[in-house]
């Protein structure tokens, strides 16, 4: 097999300035601190809990919803850029659903905790250097 010397100095051109070149600018990331938990159901790891995490109005420049879902022993880790980056600067909301497997998804909460109008549970982040925020051991209930 012949190899066109010079076709295979445009492909390796073309390569290499695609892998130096920078990507597309998109919105300024804000700062974060990382935010962290440990949900627990009737005195149990929540295994499998949706926990969402909605700006307060006013609160924070984000304006979407940040989610994480919980590990077997029941910690998550929120990120709004990439995962376990955590939050910038606000006050959110919380929301919790645990989801079971199965021909359907179902939340075995039913829905007692998905409403953020109900939700008793806040985060707030103050966006001070090295902020971690641990907002501990949340219980929740199936009954």
């Amino acid at each position: 097999m012949k190899i066109d010397l010079k076709l295979g100095a445009a492909v390796l051109v073309a390569l290499t300035l695609a892998a130096c070149s920078k990507p597309a600018e998109g919105p300024p990331r804000l700062p974060t601190s990382p935010v962290s938990g440990v949900v627990q159901i009737d005195g149990k790891p929540g295994v499998m809990v949706e926990v969402r995490c909605l700006p307060e109005e006013g609160s924070s420049e984000i304006k979407h919803e940040v989610t994480a879902m919980t590990g077997e022993d029941g910690k998550f880790v929120l990120g709004t850029y990439e995962a376990g980056d955590g939050l910038p600067a606000g006050t959110y909301t919380l929301t919790f659903s645990a989801m079971e497997m199965g021909m359907t998804m179902k939340d075995t909460l039913k829905g007692r905790y998905a409403d953020p109008k109900k939700s008793k549970h806040k985060a707030t982040v103050t966006g001070d250097v090295d902020e971690k925020v641990d907002l501990g051991t949340i219980e929740l209930s199936s009954k």
